[in-house]
């Protein structure tokens, strides 16, 4: 039984891991990751010094996040909130909830925390002293509040099924997942740094985010006894939300925030080879769904799909 609870909340965390790396590559934060990094540890401080500025900085990053899944666990666990999570209603909220992240990671709009309360941690953020090292990793979360929200709500859904720790773990993996790049800054070498391929990773995360708002709609369908989003819709809906994602990856549709597109030598627009083999990846998943439209079963996929 131990080992189990073990293995269990290792797969939680090497999930929110993943799901904190993948963060990094939004735009934001992507750019905003190297800039923290010199800022913490300048040429003009030696390698120790730099170095323990940026174990404070992610210790700071950790133990917020740490501490924020420690709350949301104390929430869930007092007002017994897990108990309605196969609920109509909760399903129906979390519906409502990652459509609205997925448009925005689409760049229909943004959700910005206050001023007042990005201010007062912006002023104090310094890097000549703990507490300032502090204040500058609190400002992480706060200025970038859209951007990491959408994968915050992902991996706390990875808790759905754990225990009392299950959000101060995946909270904790997610945050040392974010910090990767503050331990290690030439790690984001190894990613394209294109811009344009940076928003195209995060409109694709918008768009899983709606695709998986749908699939808590078929719940509290289900529930309801409704019947709107039979095996087929949903089957049709995954086709469209597909080509649309493929067609855009080949650049013909365009969204608000997205940026001019990569020019070559010659000034002509052109697609990369990531881009393009990414929707070769959605086509070719396309053409597995069409047979489930007269009955195939789709084992790959079933048990994301609702019955028959």
């Amino acid at each position: 039984m131990l080992h189990t609870t073990i293995v269990i909340y290792l797969i939680l965390l090497l999930k929110s891991l993943a799901v904190g790396v993948l963060t990094v590559l939004t735009p934001f934060i992507y750019a905003v990751s190297p800039i923290t990094a010199g800022v913490l540890a300048p040429r003009s401080l030696s390698k120790e010094q730099g170095l323990k500025n940026r174990l404070i900085y992610v210790f700071s990053v950790t133990s917020i996040f740490t501490l924020l899944g420690l709350i949301i666990a104390i929430v869930i666990n007092v007002t017994g909130l897990g108990k309605f999570t196969s609920h109509w209603l909760f399903n129906f909220i979390l519906f409502r909830l990652f459509v609205g992240l997925g448009l925005i990671f689409i760049g229909a709009f943004d959700i910005k925390l206050p001023v007042s309360w990005t201010d007062p941690t912006a002023t104090k953020a310094k890097t000549d002293t703990p507490l300032g090292i502090f204040y500058m990793a609190l400002t992480l979360p706060i200025v970038a509040f859209s951007s990491l929200m959408p994968m915050l709500v992902i991996v706390l859904l990875f808790t759905s099924d754990v225990g009392f720790g299950g959000p101060i773990v995946s909270l904790f993996g997610f945050a040392v997942g974010l910090c990767v790049p503050i331990l290690y800054p030439k790690i984001l070498k190894i990613f394209v740094s294109s811009k344009v391929f940076l928003n195209q990773i995060k409109v694709i995360l918008g768009f899983i985010s709606i695709l998986i708002g749908i699939k808590f709609f078929s719940y509290a369908d289900i529930a309801l006894g409704w019947n709107l989003l039979s095996r087929d819709m949903f089957i049709i809906l995954v086709i469209l939300l597909c080509g649309i994602v493929g067609l855009y990856m080949l650049g013909f549709i365009k969204f608000p925030k997205d940026y001019a597109p990569n020019r070559n030598r010659y000034g002509e627009k052109y697609v990369s080879l990531a881009t393009f083999f990414i929707a070769i990846l959605l086509f070719t998943f396309i053409i597995y769904l069409l047979p489930g439209l007269f009955g195939a079963p789709l084992k790959g996929i079933s048990s994301f799909l609702p019955p028959a």
